[in-house]
């Protein structure tokens, strides 16, 4: 559609906002690019781990990008379709987490308790969960194979999908359970803590990256506001 909010050519506008700020665009390629080279985890699983983020962001243009260095780096269509299921399986796994603050809610405030004292975070969310999966019935089961299935070893490693990718995935998701989960398991499989440092970057880039490229949406309004005032 031509008339839609996303291009499928934005580096003329990309070219506008680097050019507005030389400076602060070097230091954040420079960034990006130190973080997207080869290191503990190797090139070809950087850009799966960039593209599951890129899902998570809902960036389209970092999700085009991502999936074509993915191919690039040597990535094939199954290892790309796994890491999409990461990525949904992240997505699940906030409000999966987060339903224990929902059911203790609900039960403490049946029972005209407190509900403002202690941290959701750092507590044991076991006895929640557990009631989840007692009233979901049915959906649970599913729910459970779906969990099985993806993290399983694949075209893509456990050690990858729920250690590094998972990780990076559940810090852009903001669940404290789910980056707790992504460790212990990852600590089973054998991640360091220089993996999953760089994991970390990865999140860290794809998040302000999906910044970065909607940014081409801002300059095409900067550029034609400006060009109806001339």
């Amino acid at each position: 559609m031509s008339d839609s909010i996303y291009k499928d050519d934005i580096s003329n506008y990309m070219g506008q906002l680097k050019t507005l700020a030389p400076e602060l665009n070097d230091a954040w390629m420079g960034y990006h690019n130190e973080v997207f080279t080869e290191g503990k985890i190797n090139l070809k699983d950087k850009q799966l781990i960039g593209l599951a983020c890129a899902h998570m962001t809902s960036c389209p243009y970092c999700i085009r990008s991502r999936t074509k260095l993915a191919l690039k780096a040597g990535a094939t269509g199954e290892e790309i379709a796994e890491t999409v299921f990461i990525a949904m399986r992240l997505a699940i796994g906030q409000p999966y987490a987060y339903s224990s603050i929902a059911l203790e809610n609900f039960d403490k405030m049946k029972n005209k308790e407190n509900v403002t004292e202690g941290s959701f975070f750092s507590k044991n969310i076991t006895p929640q969960i557990k009631d989840f999966h007692e009233h979901s019935g049915a959906m649970f089961e599913k729910f459970s194979i779906f969990n099985e299935k993806v993290y399983e070893d694949g075209h893509l490693s456990k050690k990858l999908k729920k250690g590094l990718m998972g990780l990076a995935c559940a810090i852009l998701a903001k669940c404290a359970w789910c980056i707790r989960s992504c460790i212990r398991d990852g600590i089973q499989e054998g991640v360091t803590k220089e993996e999953i440092t760089e994991s970390i970057n990865i999140a860290m880039v794809m998040n302000a990256g999906a910044c970065w490229a909607h940014a081409g949406i801002t300059m095409e309004v900067v550029d034609k506001s400006l060009s109806k005032n001339k």
